[in-house]
This record gives C-alpha cells, sequence and structure tokens, in this order.
C-alpha cells in the first residue's frame, strides 16, 4: 500500500518542480521577449525542458503569464498594505510603505520589466484583473497615509484623490530610470531614497493649498 503513495508523492513533487522552473523562465523570457513575441517553444529552451513537459505544465503560454502576474501581483500586493500598517508618523509609513514596494520590484525586476512592457501606467487604473486588485489597494492606501499626513500637519492640504495616484506615478517612472542606470548591481536603498526625496517634495506641507487661492 506504501508504494503507490511514494510514487504520488514523488510525482506531485516533480510536477511541482516543473511548474516553479516554467514559472521563472518564462518570467525571464517574457520581460526580455515580450509576451506577444515568446513562444512555447522559446519558454521550453529556456527552461531545458521538452515541449511536451512544458504542455503538460502549463496549457499555454496565456497561462503561464497569467499565473506570472497573480503571484507576483499578490506579492506586491502585500508590499503595498506596509503603506498604512505599522507605527510612525504618515511619512514614516510612506516610506516604510514604498520601500517594501520599491524592493519587492528590485527583487522581481523581470516581473517590473513585464508590467513596463505592457505600459500600464500606475496613476491610471489597469483594465485587467491581474493587476486591478493591487491597484486598488495601492490607492486605498496612498489615499489614507495622505489624509493622515495632512490631519497631522506633515502633509500640505491637497486633493487626495489626485495625489495619491501622481506618487505611484513617480514611483514607476523613477524606480524604472534608476533600474536601467543601476544595471546587475541596483541599490533598493539608495532607489527608495531616491524616490522618497522627491514624493517629499510633492507632499511636504508648507505650501499653500492651491485650492484656497
Amino acid at each position: 500500500m506504501s508504494r503507490p503513495r511514494k510514487k504520488s508523492n514523488l510525482a506531485a513533487a516533480r510536477a511541482r518542480m516543473y511548474r516553479e522552473l516554467v514559472f521563472e523562465c518564462a518570467e525571464r523570457v517574457f520581460a526580455e521577449e515580450g509576451f506577444d513575441t515568446a513562444t512555447m517553444q522559446d519558454l521550453a529552451n529556456e527552461a531545458g525542458v521538452s515541449l511536451k513537459t512544458l504542455y503538460a505544465t502549463f496549457e499555454g503560454k496565456d497561462d503561464i503569464y497569467r499565473e506570472i502576474l497573480e503571484v507576483r501581483g499578490k506579492g506586491l500586493a502585500e508590499a503595498i498594505r506596509e503603506i498604512v500598517g505599522g507605527e510612525g508618523t504618515a511619512l514614516d509609513r510612506m516610506r516604510r510603505g514604498l520601500g517594501r514596494v520599491v524592493t519587492y520590484l528590485v527583487e522581481h525586476r523581470a516581473f517590473f520589466r513585464i508590467l513596463l512592457q505592457e505600459g500600464r501606467a500606475w496613476g491610471l487604473d489597469p483594465k485587467s484583473a491581474g493587476a486591478r486588485e493591487a491597484w486598488a489597494e495601492g490607492m486605498d492606501a496612498m489615499r489614507a497615509v495622505i489624509s493622515d499626513g495632512i490631519r497631522e500637519g506633515e502633509m500640505a492640504p491637497c486633493d487626495v484623490d489626485l495625489m495619491a495616484p501622481t506618487v505611484n506615478a513617480v514611483l514607476q517612472v523613477q524606480l524604472a530610470g534608476l533600474l536601467d542606470r543601476a544595471g546587475d548591481d541596483p541599490d533598493a536603498e539608495a532607489m527608495i531614497d531616491t524616490i522618497m526625496e522627491t514624493v517629499e517634495r510633492l507632499v511636504a506641507a508648507g505650501a499653500a493649498d492651491p485650492r484656497a487661492a
């Protein structure tokens, strides 16, 4: 009775291994070549498996791509939640949250390249379901922390619904540029400092409320 179970466990472990291997290799290929250009043969070659094994693991490249967006999107959403969590002032929490997002995207640069290739502007509502949940969480978190900052006097009065996507857009644009310059050895902490310097200039208290003019 034990032998069938051992074989079943071995098959399940092998299936998980192939799935993880294909996921990581496909993420690199999609980042370098783009979804439309990449073929299943390209993915199989990168993973070092046969087409038969690849199709036994995923039905097609749409399924692989969708899983990448869902898995990485969930990870990004978890990082975004840090914006409103924990102690400290609003600016402390914003830095901590944006720092988590930057660190996550630096660690998963291929995923970030995929998002950039799709032209997903973080200041605008993405239409695809895979990105929308993380985007909506980011907007809610950013609006909350900016509202707290205004109440605490750290941040200037502003239209919170406009400022929240503006901060997200700054993060996207500056991180893309910084990663291009960094080569193969990105310094996440230095990137966080640069991005937060710009964000703080945007939200800092002391400027008059333009709506009061």
